[in-house]
């Protein structure tokens, strides 16, 4: 999703989401930086097809 539409997106994901919308306070500079630099890959939960996980593991 392009960047210039996640406030239109975030009001329409909010209702569908519920009580499972998070909102983190970290400045979008450091949260891509800190995403750049600790996710190392990305797998999906055996338990719950559908969802998946960040790692920083090998």
């Amino acid at each position: 999703m392009p960047h210039y539409h996640a406030v239109e997106a975030t009001k329409a994901f909010k209702p569908v989401l519920g009580e499972y919308y998070q909102y983190d306070f970290t400045p979008f500079y450091k949260s891509i930086w800190n995403t750049i630099n600790d996710c190392v890959y990305v797998e999906e939960d055996e338990d719950n097809k559908g969802i998946y996980w960040y790692n920083n593991k090998f």
